[in-house]
């Protein structure tokens, strides 16, 4: 990992995308920081007061992906399986759509950065056989609840918005409400399983 300041009160740490969960983790729980923003390979840590570059990478070097799997909560959210790409999906990858579903809803994803709009969770770890690039031509609307692929992510559009992502099934599960403690279902570093459900 890579520590470098980032303006005063302020470190970018530069890691593996598959240590950014239990990286961001550690710099939550060490209570060192204001706040900690993980993106795809990167988090971003800022701070009251005075803390030492060599202080935050000495916190940071016990980290390690093995760590990863005791991160997050596990989040399992309904999916019917019945987005307007699906087919498409199944042609471009060469398998069948039940082969699809059964590789998508077998995987744990880990929900690694947010972005977009508010609940957009991009979730890493599709399966290689299921990395498409983004439709040639984006929706002016995806409905809200609309599961999607694009590229190595997967991710549920929270509210109606445009979108380019390869749309392969809908759930009813709310992923944003502004109104709540925690606004957003998921957060950097959860487990989330998508369990296909027929209505």
């Amino acid at each position: 990992m890579i520590v470098s300041a980032y303006g005063w009160q302020a470190a970018l740490i530069e890691c593996d995308p598959n240590e950014v969960s239990a990286l961001s983790s550690t710099c939550l729980q060490s209570q060192l920081f204001t706040e900690v923003v993980p993106a795809e390979c990167t988090v971003l840590v800022c701070w009251d007061g005075e803390l030492s570059i060599a202080r935050i990478e000495k916190l940071v070097s016990s980290v390690t992906p093995a760590t990863e799997a005791n991160v997050g909560r596990l989040v399992e959210i309904p999916v019917r399986y019945d987005g307007q790409d699906l087919d498409e999906v199944a042609k471009l990858t060469g398998l069948s759509k039940s082969r699809v579903i059964e590789l998508h809803s077998s995987t744990t994803f880990t929900a690694a950065f947010a972005g977009f709009a508010p609940g957009f969770m991009y979730c890493v770890g599709l399966p290689e056989v299921l990395q498409l690039p983004r439709r040639s031509t984006p929706r002016v609307k995806v409905p809200a609840g609309s599961l999607a692929m694009a590229d190595t992510y997967t991710a549920i559009y929270p509210l109606n918005s445009p979108g380019g992502w390869n749309l392969i099934g809908t759930t009813d599960v709310q992923m944003f409400d502004a109104s709540a403690q925690q606004p957003s279902l998921l957060l950097p570093g959860d487990r989330v399983r998508f369990v296909p459900v027929s209505k």
